[in-house]
C-alpha cells in the first residue's frame, strides 16, 4: 500500500489526467440529481400554488350558442367556486389571423388566437394595460370586439384602445382592451369574445370553461361541476383537473433519473479508458522496475497487487474530488435558484464506486504486466 501510494505522487502529473476525467464525471452525477430533485420541487410547488385550485371543463361544438351566464349561474352559487369563464388557449383554436392598424403598424403581423369572456380573463389573473375587460352581458352582444395581448399591442406600435380600431383578416375590429398576464399566450394573442369568434368562424369543437376552486377538488366536486354547466347532458362536459404537485414532481425526476443514467454510462465508460490508458502508459515507463521486482523474487501477485492499489488510489480520490467538488457546485445553484438542497444518500457512494472502477480499470495492464519475463523487461 505504501509503494503503491508513494508511485501514485511520484507520478502525479500523469495521474493528473485520470483524477480529472474521473473527478468531472462524478461531479456531474452528483450536480445533475441533486439540482433535478431542487428544481422538481420548487417547480412542483409553484404549480401547485398556480393550478391546484383551477380546473377545465371542455364543452362541445353547440354550447357556443349558450350564453356564459346560462354556462356558469349555476356554478357561481357555490361558495367553493370563486370564478367561472370562457378561456380557450391558441393551442385548442388552432388558427391564426393576421392584424394590421393603419396609423401605426408598418406591416401586418401574424397572431395566434385565443377565445375568452371577461370572467375567463379574470381566472388567469389578467392586468388591463389599456382599457377594459368589461361584463359578460356587454360582450356578449358585440360581433366584431377583441382583446389584444400586450406584445401583439408592442408589435403593432398600438399603446392606447383610444387609437380606434384595427384591421384582423381584412376586417375592423374595435379593442376592448390591451392585456397581459403571467400566462404568455396571453400577452402573445389576440383573444377574440365568444360572439366575435362565433362571426369569425374561429370556434373549435370543444369549448372550455376555466373554474378556480377555493379548496381541495375531489372527484364528488367534478360531478358535480359537469351537472351545474350541462344540467341536461352532464356526461358530455369533461372536467380537467390539474396534475397534482406529486405528479409532476415525480414526472420531472423520472425523466431526470434517465438522464443520469445515461450520463453515468458515459462517465463510467471514458473513466475506465481513461484509467486504463494511464495505467498502461505507466507502466510503459516503468518496465524496468517491474521486472527489478520479479527478478528479485516478490512474484507476480505482488506485481500485479501493486498495480490494483494503484488504479485504486487513483480511482477513490478521484471519486472523492469529483464527489466534493459536485456537491459544492449543487449546493451553489440550490442556494441562489432553490429554497432545499437535495444530495441522495446513493451518491455517498460515488468515491467508494470510483476506487472500484480504478481497481478494474487495473486489470488488463496488470495481466499485461505480470506475463511479460523478468528478463525482457530488464532489458529495455
Amino acid at each position: 500500500m505504501t509503494l503503491a501510494l508513494k508511485s501514485v505522487i511520484r507520478r502525479w502529473r500523469r495521474n493528473l489526467i485520470s483524477l480529472i476525467v474521473t473527478a468531472a464525471g462524478v461531479a456531474a452525477l452528483v450536480v445533475l440529481p441533486s439540482v433535478s430533485m431542487g428544481s422538481s420541487e420548487a417547480v412542483s410547488n409553484r404549480l401547485d400554488d398556480a393550478t391546484r385550485s383551477q380546473i377545465t371543463v371542455q364543452l362541445p361544438w353547440e354550447t357556443w350558442e349558450s350564453t356564459e351566464r346560462d354556462l356558469t349561474s349555476t356554478l357561481r352559487s357555490s361558495p367553493q367556486i370563486s370564478n367561472a369563464g370562457t378561456l380557450v388557449k391558441p393551442d385548442r383554436v388552432n388558427r391564426s389571423v393576421t392584424v394590421t392598424h393603419d396609423r401605426f403598424a408598418e406591416s401586418p403581423i401574424e397572431s395566434t388566437v385565443g377565445i375568452a369572456t371577461p370572467s375567463g380573463l379574470r381566472t388567469a389573473d389578467v392586468a388591463v394595460r389599456s382599457g377594459g375587460l368589461g361584463s359578460d352581458t356587454v360582450i356578449a352582444d358585440l360581433p366584431q370586439a377583441v382583446y389584444i395581448g400586450s406584445r401583439v399591442a408592442r408589435e403593432l406600435n398600438y399603446s392606447d384602445v383610444a387609437a380606434g380600431s384595427i384591421q384582423i383578416n381584412g376586417t375592423k375590429y374595435s379593442v376592448l382592451g390591451i392585456i397581459s398576464s403571467e400566462e404568455a399566450w396571453i400577452s402573445a394573442s389576440v383573444i377574440f369574445t365568444p360572439a366575435s369568434a362565433q362571426t369569425a368562424g374561429l370556434t373549435p369543437n370543444l369549448r372550455e370553461i376555466a373554474v378556480v376552486i377555493t379548496g381541495d377538488i375531489d372527484e364528488k366536486l367534478q360531478k358535480w361541476i359537469a351537472t351545474a354547466v350541462l344540467p341536461i347532458n352532464p356526461e358530455a362536459a369533461s372536467v380537467l383537473s390539474a396534475p397534482s404537485a406529486q405528479e409532476l414532481r415525480a414526472e420531472i425526476l423520472e425523466r431526470g433519473n434517465s438522464l443520469t443514467t445515461l450520463i453515468a454510462i458515459i462517465a463510467g465508460i471514458t473513466g475506465f479508458l481513461t484509467l486504463a490508458a494511464t495505467t498502461f502508459a505507466s507502466l510503459t515507463e516503468r518496465r524496468r522496475e517491474m521486472g527489478l521486482y520479479l527478478a528479485l523474487g516478490y512474484g507476480t501477485k505482488f506485481v500485479a497487487s501493486q498495480i490494483f492499489v494503484e488504479g485504486m488510489i487513483v480511482g477513490f480520490l478521484a471519486g472523492l474530488t469529483g464527489f466534493l467538488a459536485g456537491t459544492a457546485i449543487a449546493a451553489t445553484i440550490s442556494i441562489i435558484s432553490f429554497p432545499q438542497f437535495f444530495l441522495p444518500p446513493l451518491l455517498l457512494g460515488l468515491p467508494l464506486a470510483a476506487g472500484a472502477l480504478g481497481l478494474l480499470s487495473s486489470l488488463l495492464p496488470a495481466l499485461a504486466a505480470t506475463r511479460v519475463a523478468p528478463s525482457e523487461l530488464l532489458r529495455d
